[in-house]
C-alpha cells in the first residue's frame, strides 16, 4: 500500500546538491562500497593464489572518483537541478562522476573461473559439481564464496535499496508533486519545450558531446524547476514517505546498518594486513 505523503514543511531548493534524503542513512557511500569491495579482492587474490592463480586486484578501488557520492543518486534523482551543472553538461553526465575504466585484465581460464565459482551454479546451467582442484578442495561457492564469509554481508542493501525504490515511484504519484510537474510543464512549454514530467528529457537521445541547443533545454529546464519550486517539493514529499516507511522497516534497517558497520571494519583490517604484507 502506497504511503500517504503529507509534509509539514516545504522547503525552497534550486538544486539538489545540498539534500540528503532520510534512506542515505542506510545507504552505502562511494568509498565505504569501494572499501568492501576492495578487501573482497584481496581475499580472493589470497584464496587463488592457493590454488597457483593470479588474481588483479586494482588499487583504483580504494580511491572512487566521486568518495562520498551517493547511491540515491540525487545529483540526478529529479532530472538535471543544478544550474551549473546543466550550462556545462546539458544532460550528459558530468566527466568527474564517470565510473573509472576498469583495469586491463585477462579473461579468466576455464580452471581459475572455477576455483573462483566453486559449486556455484553457472549460466550454462554447469559448476554445482566443481568441489575440487588438482586434488584440492575449493572453498563452497569458491573463493568468491570464501571472502563473502570472511567479510560479512555488509553489501547486501535490499532493504533500504527498495525502500528507496518505493519512495521515488510513491513519490511521483503524490498530488504535491504532480502538480510540481504541471507547473514545470507548463513553464517549458513557455520556452518551447514540451514534457510531461522532468525526466522525459533525459531520455532523450543525445550526441557524443553536449550541443548548444542540449544546453539551452537543460538550462530552461532548470529555470523552470527553481521558479516552480519542483525540487523542494519533491524533497518534501519523498522524505516523508520514506520516514513512514523506514518507520515500519526500522528493525531490518538497523540490522543492515549494524553488518554493514561489521563488515567495513573487517574490510579496514584486511587492506591494513594486505598492505603490511
Amino acid at each position: 500500500m502506497a504511503t500517504q505523503a503529507s509534509p509539514t514543511a516545504t522547503p525552497t531548493l534550486s538544486s539538489t546538491n545540498s539534500v540528503t534524503l532520510p534512506v542515505e542513512d542506510y545507504l552505502l557511500k562511494n568509498d565505504e562500497d569501494a572499501e568492501m569491495l576492495y578487501a573482497s579482492k584481496i581475499l580472493v587474490r589470497q584464496c587463488m593464489a592457493r590454488f597457483g592463480f593470479d588474481y588483479a586486484v586494482d588499487p583504483g578501488w580504494k580511491s572512487p572518483s566521486d568518495p562520498k557520492g551517493d547511491a540515491a543518486n540525487m545529483a540526478r534523482r529529479y532530472g538535471v537541478s543544478d544550474a551549473t551543472t546543466a550550462a556545462r553538461y546539458g544532460y550528459h553526465l558530468p566527466t568527474n562522476v564517470l565510473p573509472a575504466p576498469p583495469a586491463d585484465a585477462q579473461p579468466m581460464s576455464d580452471a581459475a573461473r572455477d576455483v573462483f565459482l566453486g559449486d556455484n551454479p553457472r549460466a550454462d546451467g554447469g559448476g554445482l559439481h566443481v568441489k575440487q582442484y588438482q586434488g584440492q578442495k575449493i572453498p563452497a561457492h569458491g573463493c568468491s564464496g570464501e571472502a563473502e564469509r570472511k567479510l560479512g554481508t555488509g553489501l547486501d542493501e535490499r532493504l533500504p535499496e527498495s525502500i528507496n525504490d518505493a519512495s521515488f515511484q510513491q513519490s511521483m504519484a503524490a498530488p504535491q508533486v504532480n502538480g510540481a510537474f504541471r507547473s514545470w510543464s507548463a513553464c517549458m512549454r513557455k520556452n518551447g519545450y514540451t514534457f510531461s514530467t522532468p525526466l522525459e528529457p533525459l531520455r532523450t537521445r543525445l550526441s557524443a558531446s553536449p550541443t548548444a541547443s542540449e544546453i539551452h533545454m537543460a538550462e530552461s529546464d532548470v529555470a523552470c524547476k527553481k521558479k516552480t519550486n519542483l525540487v523542494g517539493i519533491w524533497v518534501a514529499v519523498e522524505s516523508t514517505v520514506q520516514k513512514s516507511l523506514i518507520e515500519k522497516n526500522q528493525e531490518g534497517l538497523t540490522q543492515v546498518r549494524s553488518t554493514a558497520r561489521q563488515t567495513l571494519e573487517r574490510s579496514a583490517k584486511v587492506i591494513a594486513e594486505g598492505a603490511s604484507s
